[in-house]
């Protein structure tokens, strides 16, 4: 990149190397860089009277850095923090192959350890049968009941389903090619899956055909008027207002259903979990579940799911024979 200012801000430097990338990775990364950066550009060093955005690029020292990894390891997961401070070595490895610093500062500094519980243990809970029972009875009334079941009874992802097109469901199967896709300028539905292998077909059963059917009838409703939606006359799932399905108030619908069940909170990615682990339960091929969830690998599927339920674990065990 060409700067007529050979010491340029850090925001300045963002700006061009932001235009450099765009068209090159996906809108969704695209959105995230951005959320990454607005954290980076508006910490101050303890060290410094101005942000991080407003600092000169050779002004930008290891002690900096280390003042934003510390403060970021006081406000967000380990995880979080660690993709900021990647982006920011990135975009001084850029800045010092431009010439317009002579080392990265950032190089040296390691990544903060993990200290965040197993993902099976948070955003990957299965619910219990107990649970999914007392959930599926007290949502009857909600708007998307019929996607929490759709969602338990198909292990999608809440944005594919929000993808799903009438002409994707067919006689066997539903065809699975798109999803909801968070943008720097909102929401939208995608042009592709969320990988390569996110492309696949989801049979249908007994269960999902119902769900189809009451949704295509449902559909057929008219929506609040002067909307002016034409969303769910070509789509399975949508907003309550006929918009693009977004999984975040979807979320907020399970928290309150939750509250009134007495059910600790989920997320409706937890759908998705209960749908693996009573698949691995009941006996299913991994690698044919693999396919289904729509996983690039085994081992992804095997390190988030190859767990069972405790009561699972003590019924197994009782089937153990030592002697004859």
């Amino acid at each position: 990149m060409f700067f007529f200012n050979l010491n340029p801000t850090l925001d300045v430097y963002f700006d061009q190397w932001e235009k450099n990338s765009e068209g090159t990775v996906r809108s969704s990364t695209e959105r995230a860089v951005l959320v990454s950066y607005k954290r980076i550009a508006s910490f101050t060093p303890s060290s410094g009277r101005i942000p991080l955005g407003s600092t000169r690029l050779r002004n930008i020292n290891k002690e900096m850095i280390l003042s934003l990894k510390k403060e970021l390891s006081l406000s967000c997961s380990s995880s979080t923090a660690n993709l900021t401070l990647s982006l920011l070595k990135r975009i001084l490895n850029e800045a010092r192959d431009d010439g317009l610093i002579r080392h990265n500062p950032c190089l040296g500094i390691k990544n903060l350890r993990r200290n965040e519980p197993p993902a099976r243990e948070t955003i990957h809970r299965a619910l219990s049968r107990k649970e999914t029972g007392k959930f599926l009875k007290n949502a009857e009334s909600s708007f998307y009941f019929d996607l929490y079941r759709f969602l338990l009874f198909s292990g999608l992802r809440c944005g594919e389903a929000g993808a799903v097109m009438l002409s994707d469901i067919k006689a066997h199967s539903i065809e699975i090619r798109r999803t909801v896709t968070r943008t720097v300028h909102g929401y939208k539905i995608g042009e592709d899956a969320k990988t390569g292998s996110g492309r696949r077909d989801i049979p249908l059963t007994d269960e999902l055909r119902e769900i189809c059917n009451q949704r295509i009838k449902r559909n057929s409703l008219p929506y609040a008027p002067g909307d002016g939606i034409e969303a769910c006359s070509d789509y399975l799932f949508c907003s309550p207002r006929g918009k693009i399905l977004i999984a975040s108030n979807v979320d907020q619908d399970i928290r309150r259903i939750c509250l009134r069940s007495g059910i600790s909170p989920f997320t409706a990615h937890a759908f998705r979990d209960t749908f693996a682990t009573r698949a691995i339960e009941s006996g299913m091929n991994p690698k044919t579940l693999q396919e289904i969830l729509g996983h690039s690998s085994y081992a992804v599927t095997m390190s988030l799911y190859a767990h069972v339920m405790p009561s699972t674990k003590e019924r197994e065990m009782g089937r153990i024979s030592f002697f004859e």
